[in-house]
């Protein structure tokens, strides 16, 4: 092989250092630089010390992130993680005279850009199979062709001449390790850094699955922070203390201002989010915290550590906080919240930053964007589930309450957006609960999209936040006609309903809500689910079912969504709203409320009970949305199977279809699902879900965030209950001690996570909070109650208002009701049965 030249011969030295300099590049034609600069940080910075590094050892280190660092060589491992490895053609590369780097991973992540002529080999830093970093080298051929290599972790990776001996030598470019940003170190937990190519700042957890930073972090141009809502132009990454990079899979900036939120595609678990302030005052000190390098010497190059000061602003914007003077703050701190009383008053966007570390920077002005009027706004975002969300709450930085709204943008987490566009009599409003809102004035007010926002013919879900001054409709969707649906507020109560044709005067199948369900200046949400299959209508008001109608005669509203008004002709409208409104959602599916512990057999919304009597035989009692003895009806009784007796069952729905199934253990141990088919058990169409389960008790809930019910499961042998998720691959969960307890799996609490409730064999009640955000960690126990030995026991939400209640039958033959009250305690019980005769109930 023939030796390529050496740095040192190249005189190359002066030429370096001038590439040291780090520049975020000059602005557009046209666009005004901001002034102070801004913080965002391009997550690169000059190799300390690099000049003497090139004379030394002639290898040109060029700049990172501080987590590859260069390494003696003769650095022995630490346990199964040594050094990475480049050989080159070149002897004189390096320290001792073989053409051989070493370099150190100091983290989960980083990246090292260097020019390393003639490398053939690179050897991970893994002492065994299945250790080692993740790392992928970018190397250049003198022919001018670019490749990056997947380093073997544990082994040699052949580049160049080393993989084949007529290429062209290659030089070495870039090495980095992991995904996204390292994470850092702090006693913020909350607060981390968010990363993209070319671009590092820092973000604060607000939401399991959602950040808030500075759009400026991920814009085009950091001077000019304008971004379009959707997935993030390339990859981008969360970390935050002790926790490995997420990814982010969606942004929502906010217009005029330089704020966006990041979702994440999984949730982050053990961070307590930090929620927004409700003012951003000047001239009181306020406290930020954020990952930049530390100001005082150029050789702390990491963003590890977190940084934080005090600051007093002495000017406000409706959209900025400025200071003329403040601390000393650096690249990185772009989107670093400004906290008062602990909360989020503003993030950070600009600096002047003289004295950071690689910046001439111009003087110590400070600029922050303001958070604490988005409540409404990032509330809406950020606890959605919805493919269209308006939170109406988009009012304009120059725009002052009671002016046209203009416009209101729709956060579309699938699909296309349809912002909705007003007419006259539709204004902003603030200072209200939900604020800023949008207010129709009931004669001509409304908003529209320019298209549906739901499939009419097909499971769809509607939900609104509303504040009536008096009747009109809420929500509506145009055919040509007529309306295909209307949502309104009749006389005190909410109504809903689906027209069966597209002419001007149709039938309507119409649910009502009771009266005074509807109160006159009282903000409610009101929510409609549809299910195509079966025609079912539900009502739903402040997350409780209160009606439900039939719809089968189905067609397809192809028209706008409207806001405030239903079409009552081909050209004409009716029923305008006079009221506040905020957070309109929809869904092209059934917004699965309120408990995914669904025990809802007959398909009308609200869950059943499930019995086996003496005889063996199994009923199903429907649920009246009643009290007392006329919750659940005798008399409307429907046998579904027979033959129960001696068999060990429980009531979930395990396809996830929307109505309850059966999943039976036999004596054999096998597990078999029992569809249910409009009301019916479909033996013929038992499906085996598991195996060897003849000394286990068996039950469901959902844990994971799927629609597909879990598994959980005692083994009476060794006393320990397992987790399954969507029924496989289990997962202990308690070690011992279980031993033919009962167990209840289902959200008792009201975080939306299924916990455990347990009745051992004392007869004593338990509840075991789940704190995992998607899956199941249970914490320590705590009693809520005693002397449940002799009743046979169903958890499920029999009251319908989204809380997991008890249904007990005594063995003297009544059956009780015990409210769940979310805290995983119940209130006090009532009698809904006499006369049962009960062999298990589920």
């Amino acid at each position: 092989m023939s030796s390529p030249p050496r740095w040192a011969t190249l005189g190359v030295v002066a030429a370096m250092a001038a590439s040291l300099s780090v520049a975020v590049g000059p602005a557009p034609a046209g666009a005004s630089a901001i002034s102070p600069p801004s913080l965002v940080d391009d997550g690169l910075h000059p190799y300390p010390g690099a000049a003497e590094i090139l004379a030394a050892q002639n290898v040109r280190l060029i700049s990172g992130d501080g987590h590859i660092l260069l390494a003696d060589c003769a650095t022995p491992a630490q346990g199964d993680i040594g050094l990475l490895k480049v050989w080159t053609t070149d002897e004189a590369i390096g320290s001792d005279g073989i053409g051989r780097l070493c370099f150190k991973v100091t983290a989960s992540a980083g990246v090292l850009n260097l020019e390393v002529p003639g490398v053939f080999e690179i050897r991970g830093d893994g002492q065994r199979e299945g250790t080692g970093h993740q790392v992928t080298a970018q190397l250049r051929s003198d022919d001018g062709e670019q490749l990056t290599v997947d380093v073997d972790p544990d082994g040699s990776t052949q580049v160049g001449l080393g993989a084949d001996p007529n290429a062209s030598p290659t030089m070495l470019l870039q090495l980095r390790a992991g995904t996204g940003p390292a994470p850092g170190t702090g006693e913020h937990t909350a607060v981390g850094k968010i990363a993209t190519v070319g671009r590092e700042c820092t973000a604060t957890l607000v939401a399991p699955r959602w950040v808030l930073g500075a759009a400026s972090c991920l814009a085009t141009d950091p001077n000019q922070p304008q971004l379009a809502e959707g997935p993030p132009v390339g990859a981008t990454y969360v970390t935050f203390p002790g926790k490995s990079a997420t990814k982010v899979d969606w942004l929502s900036p906010r217009p005029g201002r330089d704020v966006v939120l990041a979702r994440l595609a999984t949730p982050i678990e053990g961070i307590t989010p930090i929620p927004l302030a409700a003012a951003a005052p000047t001239g009181v000190e306020l406290s930020t915290v954020g990952h930049s390098r530390a100001a005082a010497t150029a050789t702390d190059w990491t963003t590890d550590r977190q940084q934080s000061a005090q600051i007093t602003f002495t000017a406000s914007t409706p959209t900025t906080l400025t200071a003329a003077a403040g601390p000393l703050l650096c690249s990185g701190m772009a989107g670093a919240p400004v906290l008062h009383g602990g909360k989020i008053a503003a993030v950070l966007s600009q600096a002047g930053q003289a004295g950071c570390p690689d910046t001439a920077g111009n003087g110590s002005a400070l600029t922050a964007a303001r958070a604490d009027d988005l409540a409404t706004w990032v509330n809406a975002i950020t606890t959605t589930t919805a493919d269209h969300t308006w939170s109406l709450a988009d009012l304009p930085a120059t725009a002052t309450p009671g002016t046209a709204v203009s416009a209101a943008a729709d956060s579309a987490f699938t699909g296309t957006g349809l912002p909705l566009t007003d007419t006259a009599g539709a204004t902003w409003k603030i200072g209200d609960t939900f604020s800023p809102a949008v207010e129709l004035n009931g004669t001509t007010g409304t908003l529209s999209a320019a298209g549906p926002a739901v499939v009419t013919d097909a499971d769809f879900s509607l939900s609104a936040w509303a504040k009536p001054a008096g009747d009109g409709t809420v929500l509506s969707q145009d055919g040509v006609n007529t309306a295909g649906f209307k949502l309104w507020a009749e006389n005190g109560s909410w109504r809903f309903a689906m027209s069966r044709s597209d002419v001007a005067s149709p039938v309507w199948d119409t649910v009502t809500a009771p009266a005074g369900s509807a109160p006159a200046g009282v903000w409610s949400q009101v929510a409609v689910t549809y299910k195509a299959a079966t025609g079912i209508v539900i009502l739903w008001v402040n997350g409780r079912n209160v009606a439900s109608v039939r719809h089968t005669a189905k067609w397809k509203a192809t028209g706008a969504l409207r806001v405030g008004a239903h079409k009552t002709g081909a050209a004409s409208l009716g029923g305008h709203f006079k009221g506040v409104l905020s957070t309109l959602q929809t869904w092209n599916r059934l917004s699965l409320t309120p408990a995914l512990n669904n025990h809802d057999f007959d398909g009308d919304g609200r869950n059943d009970v499930i019995i086996t009597d003496g005889a063996g035989d199994l009923w199903m009692y429907p649920n009246q949305g009643g009290s007392g003895l006329t919750t659940v009806s005798v008399s409307n009784r429907v046998k579904i199977g027979s033959g129960w007796g001696s068999l060990k069952w429980i009531v979930t729905d395990w396809d996830a279809d929307g109505l309850a199934d059966v999943v039976m253990k036999d004596s054999d141990g096998v597990l078999w699902m029992y569809p249910n088919r409009s009301g019916q058990l479909i033996s013929g169409a038992r499906q085996q879900i598991g195996t060897g389960w003849a000394d286990y008790v068996h039950a469901a809930g959902n844990a994971n965030g799927t629609p597909r019910a879990d598994l959980f499961g005692i083994n009476n042998g060794n006393g320990a209950l397992y987790y399954y998720p969507d029924g496989g691959g289990k997962t202990a969960i308690g070690s011992s001690g279980w031993t033919d307890f009962r167990i209840f799996p289902a959200d008792f609490n009201g975080d939306d996570r299924a916990d455990v409730m347990a009745i051992d064999t004392a007869g004593e009640l338990w509840f075991y909070a789940n704190t995992s955000q998607n899956g199941v960690t249970l914490a320590g126990r705590t009693q809520s109650g005693t002397g449940w030995s002799n009743y046979k026991v169903a958890a499920m939400d029999l009251s319908g208002d989204g809380k997991t209640d008890l249904v007990a039958h005594d063995g003297s033959g009544n059956l009780w009701f015990y409210p769940g009250n979310d805290n995983g305690r119940f209130g006090s019980r009532s009698r809904i049965g006499v006369n049962w005769t009960i062999n298990a109930i589920g």
